[in-house]
């Protein structure tokens, strides 16, 4: 069960578009500046690790974009763990990051969010 989500709120649209989907967050200089987590989804890591796992996010796509000039901008990463998995999509003025549950088809969470529209 998700948390109450308002109608206009993107993130909540988007963590209602898959019952995998544990959580979503939006990452702009390097901060996490605004999320929402499915109510019975418990927090994997206490605050201080979940801020090191944000900026962690935010490093491995600085790192990514010196490629992009020979293999072209990254649209999206995953990283599958035994426990969750975690995709971070690029966006033109920061990161959208999704935890999910191991066994989700990213691919077709990954389609979902593009085809919904909304400006995050």
């Amino acid at each position: 069960m998700a948390q109450r989500i308002k109608p206009a709120d993107p993130y909540g649209q988007i963590l209602l578009l898959d019952d995998a989907i544990r959580f979503v967050g939006r990452i702009k200089d390097r901060k996490l500046v605004t999320f929402v987590r499915q109510s019975n989804a418990a927090p994997l890591l206490d605050e201080e690790l979940s801020n090191m796992v944000h900026y962690q996010a935010s490093v491995k796509a600085s790192w990514d974009e010196m490629f992009n000039e020979k293999l072209g901008k990254t649209n999206w990463m995953i990283t599958s763990k035994e426990k969750v998995k975690l995709i971070t999509l690029f966006l033109d003025d920061g990161l959208l990051i999704l935890s999910t549950e191991p066994e989700s088809q990213h691919d077709e969470i990954i389609q979902k969010i593009k085809n919904l529209n909304v400006k995050l």
